[in-house]
């Protein structure tokens, strides 16, 4: 017996952040504008940096950006998720 697929499923959802520049470095707030160099994926974060905040978003969040700012050093407590 053949399995029919009757529904659209997915895995992916959407996200984003937002950070006060004031609690970065200059380095780490490269490295979110580079995250992409971090994996070899098409489902990259849109990032975007005003005067006093960098936020991103993205609609696939199959990048963990979370893992990502722990990594290069982004206390978690700064960082607003779902803004």
């Amino acid at each position: 017996m053949a399995k029919i697929k009757t529904d659209y499923t997915t895995n992916s959802s959407s996200s984003s952040f937002i950070i006060v520049k004031r609690h970065l470095t200059s380095e780490q707030i490269m490295k979110i504008h580079k995250h992409s160099e971090e994996i070899d994926r098409w489902d990259e974060w849109n990032i975007s940096e005003d005067e006093f905040t960098i936020s991103g978003s993205t609609g696939m969040d199959n990048f963990d950006m979370d893992e990502f700012l722990i990594k290069i050093g982004v206390p978690e407590n700064i960082v607003k998720w779902g803004y």
